[in-house]
């Protein structure tokens, strides 16, 4: 008696192990899926950056991945972002992504400023992300600005305008977030699009990206005694050659460059 009453306690203790152990194993595997948003970016942006907005406006990858940042967040599943780095590297991919959705929604446009006036795309359109509605202004500003304070983030994301640093066709992962990050940057500030040394001139020509959130870089260089200028932050990503220019012509002109706001259609 003692006996089967043992082996049926213990067939209980095992199915019920089992059982733990199999959510243990599902909530230690739970990630957050970015492999949608990649398959999709591999598909529609070629390698400068442009985009085949036709082609998105009917890519279920984009919208399975919209349709999980309606429901997860950091703020929602925490557990799912323990880093730094998990958290900001969402919040870029869901930035971008948004923008995706919400020009092919438009779609055909020449630029965002056709989508509502006076860059109501970025201030009026609201997105779910996370069980929350929210402006593109309020990701990149109230989020990622405010909370990550990274000048570097402003190559990463891409407004869909020509002018904008180019978007990647790859999605930027936790793992790899910082050596990405300062691969964009590096990118933008060695594309003549975004900053000209014309030494005939002795002018430098910068991105009005530069100008807008010019506290954000000087904040940036400051801190860690780089400097205090937005040439100073810029100087961080040039050419060896181009370093050694400035240094030695501390007397340049700045000027911003005009932003093309067309469309970065392919």
């Amino acid at each position: 008696m003692w006996q089967r009453g043992n082996k049926r306690t213990s067939a209980y203790a095992l199915i019920i192990g089992l059982l733990f152990a199999g959510f243990a194993s599902q909530s230690g595997a739970e990630t957050f899926d970015y492999a949608p948003l990649n398959r999709t970016l591999g598909r529609v942006v070629n390698a400068q950056g442009g985009v085949d907005y036709k082609a998105v406006k009917t890519d279920a990858d984009l919208q399975a991945f919209v349709d999980q940042l309606a429901q997860i967040s950091p703020d929602t599943h925490p557990a799912l972002f323990p880093s730094r780095a998990d958290s900001l590297a969402f919040w870029i991919n869901a930035y971008n992504a948004c923008v995706l959705a919400g020009v092919s929604k438009a779609y055909p446009v020449s630029s965002v400023t056709e989508i509502a006036p006076a860059f109501g795309f970025f201030k009026i359109y609201r997105f779910v992300v996370g069980e929350r509605q929210l402006t593109l202004d309020q990701i990149e500003h109230e989020i990622i600005r405010k909370q990550f304070a990274d000048p570097r983030i402003h190559a990463a994301i891409n407004c869909a305008a020509v002018s904008c640093p180019r978007l990647l066709n790859r999605v930027f992962t936790p793992d790899e977030l910082d050596d990405q990050l300062n691969a964009v940057m590096r990118d933008m500030i060695r594309n003549p699009m975004h900053v000209q040394i014309n030494r005939e001139t002795r002018v430098v020509s910068l991105s009005a990206i530069f100008d807008w959130f010019s506290s954000d870089f000087t904040s940036y260089v400051q801190a860690q005694e780089a400097g205090e200028t937005v040439l100073d932050y810029v100087s961080l990503f040039l050419s060896q050659n181009d370093i050694l220019y400035l240094q030695n012509h501390p007397d340049l002109q700045i000027v911003f460059l005009d932003y093309d706001w067309s469309l970065n259609n392919q």
